[in-house]
């Protein structure tokens, strides 16, 4: 009778540590499929984060782009007022020349 219960003993033992050796191994199987999910996720969402970079990159380069026109029109107006006023003040220097000399042979 108590080889008996020793032999159950064994047995219930053995049948334990396979359902052991069993949740270890789903475990593991859970935690590499958990990890690649993961690693997947990470690269999902890197290669949404360039996208949405390049984006930005490419939206910024329009804004830059924009205001470098709005600059260098802003600068066009400046240079032509500042000619006109130059071409302006350059008559009037010629004609105070020229009645200089006028008054001076008179």
């Amino acid at each position: 009778m108590t080889t008996e219960v020793l032999e159950k003993l064994r047995n219930f033992e053995k049948q334990k540590e396979q359902e052991l050796e069993k949740i270890q191994t789903s475990s593991m199987n859970d935690v590499e499929r958990a990890k690649k999910d993961i690693d997947k996720r990470i690269k999902e969402e890197k290669e949404i984060l360039g996208k949405e970079k390049e984006k930005e990159i490419e939206k910024t380069k329009e804004n830059a782009k924009e205001e470098a026109k709005d600059i260098i029109r802003e600068y066009k107006e400046r240079a032509l007022k500042l000619e006109k006023g130059s071409s302006k003040n350059s008559e009037k220097a010629v004609d105070k020349i020229f009645s200089m000399i006028l008054e001076q042979n008179v």
